[in-house]
Order: C-alpha cells, then structure tokens, then sequence
C-alpha cells in the first residue's frame, strides 16, 4: 500500500507600486528574491506565480535531486515592508511536478503564495 503526502512551503509576497513606472506594481518574493511586475496587484503576483512555476519546473528538469525553488532572502529594505503592508487573501498555489524525476524526500510540492500590499515601495521607507 503506498501512501502519498504533500508538504507546502507558504512564500510571503510583498506588493509595491513602482517608483519610477506609475502604475505599475512589483511583486517581490520575501523568502526567494524573485520579482516580477504587473498593470496591478493582481497581476504582478500573478506573475509571480507563472515564474515560481516556470523556474521550479525547470530546476526539477535541470536539477532533479534537489528544491524546486531556491530560498534565498530578500534584502532588508523590502522584508521592512511587511511591518505596514496588508495581508491579502491567498492568492496562488503553484503545483510543481516533474514528470519522471525524483524528487528531494522532504522537498515541497506545493507552494501557496500569501501577498502583502505596502503603498510605498522599499526606497520611500528607507527614505523617511
């Protein structure tokens, strides 16, 4: 009898507007590094969840005994946004499989995203 499991690994994204583009959104991953932008909140994190997929998929492809994702922490300044963003409902769980890989024994399968929605980007905080 086999037994299967998943293991989530929640990533906590935080939204800014852009301070050079107006009306545009970044949407900066705390816990990867990853950033990506969009027209609007919704959009930059779902950009964020369609590269989460593409890079995982394509590590699992490239690399296949590890993580899907890389965890390496945002700088400082945009993990000091989170003290005055708002939580948002969850937004995205990104799956990613492997077709025909092995996986890590403990690595995560899916990844749901929580945003967090600052008005000011890292360099007006930095700048009060």
């Amino acid at each position: 009898m086999a037994i299967e499991f998943s293991v989530e690994f929640p990533l906590r994204v935080v939204v800014y507007p852009a301070p050079d583009m107006p009306g545009t959104w970044i949407a900066h991953g705390l816990e990867t590094d990853i950033v990506t932008q969009g027209d609007s909140v919704d959009d930059a994190v779902a950009m964020m969840a369609d590269a989460v997929m593409s890079l995982g998929s394509y590590n699992l492809k490239v690399y296949p005994r590890t993580l899907p994702i890389t965890l390496r922490p945002a700088p400082k300044e945009v993990w000091d946004l989170i003290g005055e963003a708002v939580p948002q409902r969850i937004w995205a769980k990104v799956a990613i499989h492997g077709k025909g890989t092995r996986r890590a024994a403990a690595s995560p399968t899916g990844w749901p995203i929580y945003p967090f929605v600052s008005d000011h980007s890292p360099a007006q905080v930095n700048a009060r």
